[in-house]
């Protein structure tokens, strides 16, 4: 790398850590201002409230660095043409590819950066986060050595199971019903749980065993058993107890995502919320190159005479459309059954479209 892309990896860098910082903070801001309703509930305070805020910067930094890709870019790219210097390198024989080459070089940093958080200290720092926040607002909640939660909630005990190093209970679900006199009247297991409407459990390869008391002193009777791929069950407790139980895709490594998807596809369960979220991570970190690049068109086009104004507003519709489409293909998707790789990738492809169109339009002579 010789020292004119070095000056321009570095420019670019230094913006979108800037860009970085102020978006990141907004939405540490924002988290803050959302965990005050909670503050005072049981063992949770002021000070777990920004812990648990913090340990979840990490995912934040993920979640908006494409975004911050571009506007970064676009401010610093377009602080050197403000400056001419964009405009000297031109006129002493530097071609838009060599530009692009640099710009790239800067993405390619930045698609290290996402992951190296997406793969490691965002899920498990967000994990740690919620179960941290879980333990102060509810006592009712007991971990077991770490490696187990025990919940009651009225005639029903609840056991879930971490499995060994993870920071998800998702090693299984235990359910024991109480009936009359401390009577022990079903036993059931699922391998893993999820949150449906309201307060419902949707409980996977759900497995169960019904006893049935006879006489005046109770004495053990029939028993009866069945299993279910699926069942709904509402045992009337919190989402964030609930939230114990769930394997939410955001809180896997890539790794750990596959791993869950394909014992999804061998239980026969249905698995396109998951493969809907391992494509769009896939989509999203080819998106932060894109991001960059497509900074440098803009910067040598229509905006090249803007103000860091003008640019932030682009960066900033840009970016909000990209978020806000994923989000929109990645629900729709799943509601309509489309392939999780064609919603995944649809943003991302326009995305591309739109970048090679402006680098084709830079290049085209007049």
């Amino acid at each position: 790398m010789n020292l004119l892309a070095r000056y321009i990896v570095g420019e670019v860098l230094r913006g979108v850590a800037i860009t970085l910082a102020a978006l990141t903070s907004i939405v540490a801001f924002v988290d803050t201002v959302a965990q005050l309703g909670d503050v005072g509930t049981n063992d949770y305070g002021f000070a777990q409230a920004a812990e648990f805020v913090a340990l979840g910067l990490p995912a934040a930094v993920v979640d908006v660095l494409p975004a911050a890709a571009l506007i970064g870019a676009l401010l610093a790219l377009g602080n050197l043409a403000v400056h001419r210097e964009l405009v000297v390198m031109r006129a002493s024989g530097v071609a838009p590819t060599q530009l692009l080459g640099a710009v790239s070089i800067a993405g390619l940093m930045l698609v290290v950066v996402m992951v190296l958080l997406g793969e490691s200290l965002a899920p498990s720092l967000a994990a740690y986060a919620r179960e941290m926040r879980t333990r102060a607002l509810h006592n009712d909640v007991d971990l077991e050595g770490g490696q187990s939660a025990w919940l009651k909630a009225g005639d029903h005990i609840l056991n879930f199971r971490r499995q060994e190093g993870a920071l998800e209970f998702r090693g299984g679900v235990f359910l024991f019903e109480l009936g009359p006199r401390e009577t022990l009247t079903r036993i059931a297991r699922a391998d893993s749980a999820d949150v449906g409407l309201g307060s419902d459990w949707v409980l996977k390869n759900y497995a169960e065993t019904r006893f049935a008391y006879a006489g005046p002193d109770r004495l053990p009777g029939r028993i009866e058993a069945e299993r279910q791929r699926e069942v709904h069950k509402d045992y009337g407790l919190s989402p964030d107890l609930l939230g114990l139980a769930v394997v939410r895709e955001d809180l896997l490594t890539t790794p750990g995502l596959k791993r869950y998807i394909a014992y999804l596809r061998s239980n026969d369960l249905d698995a396109t919320k998951y493969l809907v979220a391992y494509w769009l991570r896939m989509a999203n970190t080819v998106s932060v190159l894109l991001m960059t690049v497509l900074a440098l068109p803009f910067v040598f086009g229509s905006l090249r005479s803007a103000g860091a104004g003008g640019r932030l507003v682009v960066g900033l519709v840009i970016g909000l459309a990209y978020y806000v489409a994923s989000q929109m293909l990645a629900h729709g998707g799943e509601v309509f059954g489309i392939d999780p790789r064609i919603v995944a990738w649809t943003p991302t492809a326009v995305l591309l479209l739109v970048t090679g169109v402006a680098f084709w339009r830079l290049q085209r002579p007049g």
